[in-house]
């Protein structure tokens, strides 16, 4: 009895087979020179399926179709994209269809509301919004995406500081204010028998990624690279200040790249660049730098003590000697300047065995 199932189970799963691949072959096979029209492009768009909202997108970009181009931004406010970094398929496939609908906005120069733009930020770091900008200064705590924006934001709101408000702290503050409170400057400490130099040490970053095929069925969807200050790319300036120069690179999805001029993000040294910026001099002509470096040559604890307090009570001057400046072009209020300050911070590093400290 027991064999007689065989036959009708193999037929059943045979009978499977044939259906999913009929229905494999019911896919539409789509190139770029397939013929459409806006209801088709319109139907492609609004389907779940980001293949094809991704194809509705190259044609849009390819055949400059407005009507269709003009639906994306309110596509885009309701969007929930997946993380940048994964490996399931499918939410691979949905941030593909994102990068092909962004990349289309962006070469039609496409005119996209705040809430749309704030729903993509990490994607689209560009608003001509204040508060908006004001608001992704915030995220400088966050993930290096996160860094990365509170950067640009940064540099955009540096060339006109005022009046962008918000909250640091619980603080009402200036943008101003609000990038002194975050500032801070280190003073490393070398405790030693004999004096010795301290040398400025400076790191790069470089990212490579290997290239791979292009999916299949799918077109060719490209995606945006950030730069800072390379002297080889030519390529549309997002931001630039004092000298530092952020441009956007467009280059294919599935592309390799690598590159060793990555954005800084929002950090202590970008704040005193903005700092400097706001007192009008260069950075290296600041009376303090973000890391400062002195020895302590060893005599005796009480000398030690005496020097290190001499150390950090002429940097804590040259710090508040800043706020001053800057409440006196008016880039601080009175009460600012009273409440915030760059923070000092001191790392002390002994180098002699047995250390005299302990």
């Amino acid at each position: 009895m027991k064999c007689l199932w065989v036959a009708p189970l193999f037929l059943f799963f045979l009978f499977l087979s044939v259906m999913a691949g009929a229905l494999f072959a019911q896919e539409p096979l789509i190139t770029p020179e397939t013929s459409v029209d806006y209801g088709i492009l319109h139907q492609w768009l609004h389907s779940s399926d980001p293949r094809l909202i991704a194809w509705a997108a190259d044609f849009a970009r390819r055949t400059h179709a407005a009507k269709i181009v003009a639906e994306m931004p309110e596509l885009l406010e309701h969007w929930t994209v997946p993380q940048v970094f994964g490996d399931d398929e499918s939410q691979a496939a949905q941030r593909r269809a994102v990068t092909a609908v962004l990349d289309t906005l962006i070469q039609e120069n496409a005119q996209v509301p705040i809430p749309a733009i704030e729903a993509i930020a990490e994607f689209f770091p560009e608003s001509e919004s204040r508060v908006t900008l004001q608001d992704w200064t915030y995220g400088a705590t966050g993930s290096w995406n996160g860094r990365t924006l509170a950067r640009i934001a940064s540099m955009m709101l540096a060339k006109v500081p005022e009046p962008s408000r918000g909250i640091w702290n619980g603080n009402d503050l200036g943008f101003v204010a609000s990038v002194v409170a975050a500032s801070e400057e280190e003073l490393q400490i070398t405790v030693a028998s004999v004096r010795t130099e301290h040398e400025e040490t400076g790191s790069g970053t470089c990212g490579d990624s290997m290239g791979r095929k292009l999916s299949a069925g799918w077109p060719q969807v490209y995606t945006y690279g950030l730069s800072e200050n390379d002297p080889q790319v030519s390529a549309p300036v997002l931001v630039e200040l004092d000298g530092d120069r952020i441009v956007f690179i467009r280059g294919a999805e599935n592309g390799g790249w690598g590159s060793c001029y990555g954005v800084q993000g929002l950090d202590p040294s970008t704040r005193h660049k903005l700092i400097a910026h706001w007192l009008g001099v260069a950075e290296k002509e600041m009376a303090w730098q973000p890391v400062e470096g002195f020895t302590i040559v060893w005599s005796d604890k009480a000398a030690y003590q005496r020097k290190l307090g001499e150390i950090t009570e002429a940097q804590r001057e040259k710090l508040h000697a800043t706020v001053d400046a800057l409440r006196q072009r008016r880039l601080l209020s009175e009460s600012e300047a009273e409440t915030v300050a760059p923070r000092l911070i001191v790392t002390v590093q002994c180098e002699m065995r047995p250390c005299p400290l302990i």
